[in-house]
């Protein structure tokens, strides 16, 4: 079977590793030069060409892993070797010579790294008019392609939201970004967006919402507690590690505000010790939140995501 585009052959590669047959999901990804145009073959080749060192891993085939990482290191792109998957390759005795070439990539490319953003405005878009604002932060490990395409901008264009996503600097791996390692980059980076899209676009300010998946939910939570800038509330799906801002004294000031917060977890995932202890500060100083288990999944988005953000919105509106 041929296909005419890479997100094809995703969508059949998607249901192989959901049905856990992951040798046959690398076979596929093995035949995609052939099964692809060139065009598509090439502009999407890290991702499948690390999508099958990724789950040869789950094959234990890490001589084919450890070999297919070398060569695309070999060829200039990043990996994330400390993915917990990749953790037998530290046995092998290439490892330490592919993970001194690989960080050395990571800085090199690192060093040429800036931030950036996309705007989506809503039809009609007038001057004339104030908007809300829909900030979205990607995860650690993403970018803004495929963060937009679980976090739909039309989900929000829909309510007349303006909807920005800003993109960070930091490198995790080829084409993918993360805003732990320096939450304070994160912080100005975010906000200077913030400060740029107030100037070009007319933004009502009581009615500005953050969100993001894992690193970007994180960060979500940091921003509004950190009080960067006026936020009405923040949408987090898995904010697995409580962030720099969060105390007792920043969650009652932002409660004190009126700000309205979601959180989000897959079911497979719970508890998550550190999402338990923020929901715990949330009750106790009385901020308005919802928190949404997401059925028969970890540490991901959940199927009928774009229902449970019209939900979240509902909620902080």
């Amino acid at each position: 079977m041929k296909y005419n585009s890479y997100s094809q052959l995703e969508e059949d590669f998607k249901v192989l590793i959901e049905q856990e047959k992951y040798i046959e999901a690398v076979n596929l990804l093995g035949k995609a030069s052939k099964l692809l145009p060139i065009k598509e073959f090439e502009e999407n080749y890290f991702d499948i060409v690390f999508g099958r060192a990724r789950f040869l891993t789950n094959c234990k085939l890490y001589e084919q892993c450890i070999k297919i990482l070398i060569n695309l290191v070999d060829q200039g792109y990043a990996c994330p070797l400390n993915w917990e998957r990749f953790e037998p390759l530290k046995n092998d005795i290439r490892y330490d010579e592919l993970k001194q070439k690989n960080e050395q990539l990571i800085k090199w490319i690192g060093r040429k790294s800036k931030p950036t953003y996309v705007v989506h405005l809503p039809e009609g878009y007038t001057e004339n008019k104030e908007y809300p604002l829909f900030i979205n932060l990607h995860g650690d490990g993403e970018n803004i392609k495929n963060h937009s395409s679980y976090w739909k901008p039309s989900t929000f264009l829909k309510r007349d939201f303006i909807v920005v996503y800003p993109q960070s600097s930091q490198v995790a791996y080829h084409n993918s970004f993360g805003w732990l390692e320096n939450p304070l980059k994160a912080r100005s980076e975010v906000k200077d967006v913030f400060n740029l899209v107030s100037q070009q676009y007319s933004i009502d300010e009581d009615y500005i919402i953050i969100g993001g998946f894992s690193g970007g939910a994180i960060t979500a939570l940091d921003i509004t507690l950190a009080n960067e800038f006026p936020v009405k509330g923040f949408i987090a799906l898995c904010p697995s590690k409580t962030p720099q801002s969060f105390t007792k004294q920043n969650v009652k000031y932002a409660s004190d505000k009126g700000i309205k917060g979601v959180f989000m977890e897959g079911e497979y995932n719970i508890p998550v010790p550190d999402e338990e202890e923020m929901i715990n500060v949330f009750k106790e100083v009385g901020l308005s939140y919802q928190y949404y288990i997401n059925k028969k999944i970890g540490h991901w988005y959940p199927k009928d995501f774009s229902q449970k953000l019209e939900e979240a919105l509902k909620f902080i509106l």
